[in-house]
C-alpha cells in the first residue's frame, strides 16, 4: 500500500511540476505561476492572447479576486504575460 501511495504523490507532484512549466521561464514565472495557479491551472493563463492593457486589467481583477501580486510586482507580471502570450 506504501508503494501504491508512494506513486499516486510522485504523479501529483510529476504533474505540477509539468503545469508550472507551461510558463515560458522568465524572471518573474514563479510569481506568475504561484498567483496564477492559486485558482486555476497554467493553461488557462498561456491559452489567452492579450494586448498589454487587457493583461493589466486581466491582472488587476484577479488581484481583486485574491491573487497575490506585489504592487512592485504588477508592471513585471503584465510585462511577461503581455510579452508570452501577445495579443494575434
Amino acid at each position: 500500500m506504501m508503494r501504491v501511495s508512494g506513486l499516486i504523490v510522485g504523479f501529483f507532484l510529476t504533474a505540477s511540476a509539468a503545469q508550472a512549466n507551461d510558463l515560458p521561464p522568465g524572471p518573474i514565472h514563479d510569481t506568475v505561476s504561484t498567483a496564477c495557479s492559486q485558482c486555476h491551472s497554467p493553461e488557462v493563463v498561456s491559452s489567452q492572447r492579450k494586448t498589454r492593457a487587457a493583461w493589466a486589467d486581466t491582472v488587476n481583477q484577479m488581484m481583486a479576486n485574491g491573487a497575490t501580486v506585489s504592487d512592485t510586482e504588477f508592471d513585471k507580471v503584465v510585462d511577461y504575460l503581455a510579452k508570452n502570450f501577445p495579443a494575434k
